[in-house]
């Protein structure tokens, strides 16, 4: 699908500015040859054609740019992008004016471009390369137009080494030039404030993001408040000191009259299950019809859930279904450094524990698997433990450095918790690892489909490594 006339169609109608075939296409085809027919049907699509189609062509070879590298054919007619009479067109070429040319080139044009709006677009798509714009930021500073100085300043928050007094510095600037760059850019600003805390994330300057969104949500703009509610959100997926920090500033913008703010104040308390509980709690106890009819909201999801599961019943959950008969002989005809079939071989080994154990050959597989570095070798942790940890206190060690090390992993964590925790004394040199995830004032790295998916898993690991590591106390003599 590259001929031109349906990837004509497919820009046009919009269909190549969401995921799909046409898509697809089109990306393979300019991957396949940057400079090829592909791109040159694109650049005379931005250059012709109604105002809706040039701006869906400029931002596609916009998700086309390469990060960091230039693309001179693209970057050569960008520039007469930026002055076109049309202003969606000249603020879509923004973003792919930072993205094709070079860093000089980007510092010299960019303050003097006289649309503030192209200004203030080409800054947001540079907000990720701050480092290599430091310098004409820094005189962005001075810029006559209030949203592209905050621009600047949120992009210097975000540089290597910023001092602290500078961080001030830079924040109070933003303060100060916040009310008119929100009334003037509008809707768009709202972003603003997931921005600002991601670039405070650096250097754990969480204090200083409670702050200011305690002191947003605290005036009388609307459009100011907003800003704080997207910053609070933030500050609520990246800092487990969030909720009880800035529950007091949100509970008050939840019983505001405007019902926009208190909607958008309700999603923000349900990113996550602590800070929902403890909302229902204050409205429960409030006298006011406002405190009342928030109470009675519908709740967050369903409490977290706080169970390891013993080690016994994760073998069980494995058990074959026709016993050790069902499985042994095929096992016996497998190499002791199985090299296929990983994962059938280790989930019957796993399945086995649960049929009275393994025989010596079966657990010499085990630990050779266990030597592969994969997610398998964990989900045998609790094998290789039962098999070998328990008479060999150099496996137990290997076992307690290596489990601890990853149980806040996102993919493995929980295979290894049930270990631990049924390792019991015996891995007492991991408390010192669970307890600084427990009270790491940052949450666990995660990467799932919604903010609300990952602040659930760290409150929810949170309260598995409690268990588990008061399992571990318990068992000390």
């Amino acid at each position: 699908m590259t001929d031109q006339e349906t990837i004509g169609r497919a820009v046009t109608s919009g269909a190549a500015a969401t995921a799909g075939p046409e898509r697809t296409a089109i990306f393979a085809a300019v991957r396949a040859d940057r400079d090829g027919p592909v791109t040159g049907l694109l650049l005379a699509l931005a250059d012709a054609g109604t105002v809706e189609a040039r701006v869906g062509a400029i931002e596609l070879l916009g998700s086309l740019a390469e990060f960091g590298q230039t693309w001179p054919v693209v970057a050569d007619r960008t520039s007469a992008y930026l002055v076109d009479p049309e202003p969606g067109v000249r603020v879509a070429a923004a973003a792919l004016f930072v993205a094709t040319h070079d860093v000089e080139t980007v510092s010299a044009r960019l303050p003097g471009l006289a649309d503030p709006d192209v200004r203030v677009a080409g800054l947001t798509a540079l907000i990720g390369r701050a480092g290599a714009f430091e310098d004409v930021l820094t005189r962005l500073l001075e810029d006559g137009d209030p949203a592209v100085r905050v621009l600047a300043a949120l992009g210097l928050l975000g540089t290597e080494g910023v001092p602290w007094a500078w961080v001030q510095a830079l924040d109070e600037a933003i303060s100060a030039d916040l009310p008119a760059a929100v009334r003037r850019v509008g809707l768009g600003s709202r972003s603003w404030g997931s921005t600002w805390a991601w670039r405070l994330v650096r250097d754990d300057h969480e204090d200083e993001c409670h702050r200011i969104v305690r002191q947003l949500l605290a005036v009388d703009d609307p459009g100011v408040r907003w800003v704080g509610l997207d910053m609070a959100s933030a500050a609520i997926r990246l800092w487990r000191t969030a909720p009880v920090e800035l529950l007091p500033a949100l509970a008050e913008v939840a019983v505001g009259a405007d019902p926009a703010l208190r909607a958008q104040t309700l999603r923000v308390l349900r990113l996550s299950g602590d800070l929902w509980q403890a909302a229902g709690d204050l409205w429960a106890a409030d006298a006011g019809d406002v405190g009342r009819a928030l109470s009675g909201e519908p709740g967050a999801s369903a409490p977290v859930e706080v169970d390891v599961p013993e080690l016994h019943a994760v073998f069980a959950a494995r058990r074959p279904a026709g016993g050790r008969a069902a499985v042994e002989p095929w096992l016996a005809e497998q190499p002791i450094d199985v090299t296929r079939h990983r994962r059938r071989v280790g989930r019957a080994l796993v399945g086995l524990m649960a049929c009275g154990g393994l025989t010596e050959r079966q657990g010499r597989q085990a630990m050779a698997l266990f030597e592969h570095e994969s997610v398998l070798k964990y989900e045998l942790a609790g094998v290789v433990w039962r098999q070998w940890g328990v008479v060999d206190a150099g496996i137990a060690d290997r076992l307690v450095a290596e489990l601890s090390a990853v149980a806040g992993d996102q993919y493995v964590g929980a295979h290894v918790l049930p270990v631990l925790a049924d390792m019991g004394r015996h891995a007492v040199g991991a408390l010192p690892r669970l307890t600084a995830l427990i009270e790491d004032r940052r949450r666990l790295p995660v990467a799932d489909s919604s903010a609300e998916a990952e602040i659930r898993f760290d409150e929810t690991r949170r309260a598995q490594l409690v268990v588990v590591r008061d399992r571990i106390i318990a068992d000390i003599p």
